[in-house]
């Protein structure tokens, strides 16, 4: 018998710490790219509140000078 024929190749090991980096690097472009979308979001449904409160507000001014 020849020894032992399974092998551990130790180059996976050298290659661990820029797979995490990448991986950590993915993840940080996927949540800038959903938070950006967020605040787009965002800031159109608050637009469209802030139009909503200003014509409130004129229907409000328009009754109480009648």
């Amino acid at each position: 018998m020849g020894g032992n024929p399974i092998a551990f190749d130790y180059n996976v090991l050298a290659m661990l710490p820029m797979l995490f980096f990448f991986i950590f690097f993915l993840l940080a472009l996927y949540l800038m790219v959903k938070t950006i979308r967020f605040y787009n979001q965002k800031l159109a449904l608050d637009k469209e509140l802030l139009q909503k409160f200003d014509e409130l507000i004129k229907v409000q001014t328009q009754q109480s000078t009648k």
